[in-house]
């Protein structure tokens, strides 16, 4: 029983103090959010993509969808239905490329079989914020990225560095979501913050309830001394 407290309540405990770390992020980043879904769009050919304050920031671009070198983000859900995130590139008035998240689509009748696409002719004006990853994106069993012969490519995650070498060109180190009534839009299905703070502090309750309970039991036990009860049996 010792040995199991040792070795448990510090990992317990570090776990209970991750999750409020993960609680502070996530309230912070909401208001980032918040407040930056209310601010003015920054046109995306004067954003400097070095700063590390990108994430929600709302931008505009003018240019046009490129119609060839199209991306399926795999392994999207939307209301119970099975689908992807199209990842359109485009290219700005002066030259500059960057990879649209364009929103969730239904996959087709078959897994085999991949949705049309839908195309926007000429030049648009597109409305949406920049996302920046939290965290690294997990794999089952290394999937590779997965090309098609023709036509769209199914892609596990967005790698920016293989989609630039695909394109032959540099791009932008962060995709643009669409907002809402932007040309181009098809479901927005995304949210602020993946998981809400309010589960990370339930989660950290329940480590630290873990904890306690362990502590209890090596308390109990340690003072149960097992040769007293041997002796009261005895006699």
């Amino acid at each position: 029983m010792t040995l199991f407290t040792f070795a448990f309540a510090p990992l317990l405990f570090w776990l209970g103090l991750w999750q409020l770390d993960r609680e502070v992020e996530k309230s912070q980043l909401q208001q980032d959010y918040d407040l930056r879904a209310v601010a003015p769009a920054m046109s995306i050919d004067a954003v400097d993509w070095e700063r590390e304050d990108l994430a929600f920031l709302k931008v505009s671009a003018k240019g046009e969808f490129e119609k060839t070198n199209i991306y399926l983000l795999d392994n999207k859900i939307h209301d119970g239905s099975v689908g992807y995130e199209l990842i359109n590139p485009f290219l700005t008035e002066v030259g500059q490329t960057i990879l649209v998240n364009r929103g969730w689509i239904a996959q087709g009748a078959s897994r085999s079989e991949l949705p049309p696409i839908p195309f926007l002719e000429g030049p648009v004006e597109i409305l949406g914020t920049i996302y920046v990853p939290l965290d690294d994106v997990f794999l089952l069993s290394g999937v590779e990225e997965a090309e098609e012969v023709q036509g769209p490519k199914v892609i596990q995650s967005i790698q920016i560095d293989t989609i630039s070498a695909d394109l032959a060109k540099k791009i932008a180190p962060y995709t643009v979501r669409l907002l809402d009534r932007s040309p181009g839009l098809e479901q927005a299905n995304w949210q602020a913050v993946n998981m809400l703070p309010e589960k990370h502090r339930a989660y950290a309750v329940q480590w630290f309830a873990m904890l306690f309970a362990l502590l209890a039991m090596f308390i109990y036990f340690g003072f149960k001394n097992p040769r007293l009860t041997r002796d009261r049996e005895i006699e």
